[in-house]
């Protein structure tokens, strides 16, 4: 009978994981029905606690991966129920945006949407302060997200500058460090922890922006929990969110569900809304509510097409 061990995903490379077993890092390909299942939900992903056999004290083979607590999903706009996961049983998503040149409300809108869809509470970092010419001005812009309950930090891994906020938000968690390319996310990480020594690209004197630089995910340990670095999404897109799940991700939308005329409302034109009463109303923020129809427009027109 054959001696299974349990681990965690801590990095994938390729056709090949590296598995956190009891005794130190294990090296595993995929064995019976894994290997055979080339895409899809069922491949392993950084997070995923799975089960293996050893074919030498450094390698191994990965039969089953177990249940996943939470995972960060990403779904095909066109068949939302084809998901693609990024990590599994992740505590949070820090979604991480440049002070320069001014973060989009738009774009962190859609970040913060994902995290929403996928049930997990989400951290908002705002990096390169140092670069910011109106840290206050910046400061307010972004209150409105402090007002719906996100937690904002503001850091610069160059100064210092609120990595021990930081720190102790992310102390014995599994963070997924999420954002566009170029915000400094690894920068953050090498920060966090020195002696990590995550590439970080050249930065444009102009813009402040780094080239991406992440190329693999993989999870670093870090103070009793693990920090997620996943390669940087330069257009996060709607992640498929189905159309009727949409309102939901939005937490200041969640009051009104249910509330209006017609049980399949969407919150766009239809008479009795009472999404669109709570805004005229001033009791949603309407520009939060124009990135709810963008996004939700988006979908349409991606289904259309």
């Amino acid at each position: 009978m054959r001696s299974l061990e349990e681990g965690l995903v801590i990095r994938t490379l390729g056709a090949a994981y590296d598995v956190q077993g009891p005794d130190g890092v294990v090296r595993c390909v995929l064995r019976g029905r894994l290997r055979r299942q080339t895409e899809g939900p069922q491949r392993p992903v950084i997070g995923d606690r799975v089960q293996f056999e050893r074919v030498s004290p450094k390698e191994g083979a990965i039969i089953a991966i177990l249940p996943r607590r939470t995972a960060l999903v990403r779904r095909e706009p066109l068949d939302p129920e084809k998901a693609h996961v990024i990590a599994a049983n992740l505590d949070q998503i820090v979604a991480v945006f440049a002070a320069v040149p001014e973060p989009d409300l738009f774009q962190i809108d859609r970040y913060l949407a994902v995290a929403e869809a996928s049930g997990l509470p989400a951290l908002l970092v705002l990096n390169k302060i140092d670069l910011a010419e109106d840290l206050a001005a910046l400061r307010e812009r972004l209150a409105e997200y402090e007002d719906l309950g996100y937690p904002v930090l503001y850091t610069s891994a160059v100064t210092g500058a609120g990595l021990e906020a930081l720190r102790e938000r992310v102390r014995g968690k599994i963070s997924a460090f999420i954002g566009p390319s170029g915000v400094g996310k690894s920068s953050l990480l090498n920060a966090l922890q020195p002696g990590l020594g995550l590439r970080v690209g050249s930065i444009n004197p102009r813009t402040g922006m780094g080239r991406h630089t992440t190329t693999r995910s993989e999870l670093i340990p870090f103070e009793g929990g693990y920090l997620a670095d996943t390669p940087g999404l330069r257009d996060i897109g709607v992640w498929g969110i189905r159309p009727e799940d949409l309102a939901a991700c939005f937490p200041e939308m969640r009051p009104y569900i249910g509330r209006c005329e017609f049980s399949d409302c969407l919150h766009l034109e239809e008479p009795g809304c009472a999404v669109r009463r709570a805004v005229a109303r001033g009791k949603i923020r309407r520009r939060r509510y124009e990135s709810y129809r963008r996004i939700l427009i988006e979908q349409q027109a991606a289904r259309a097409s």
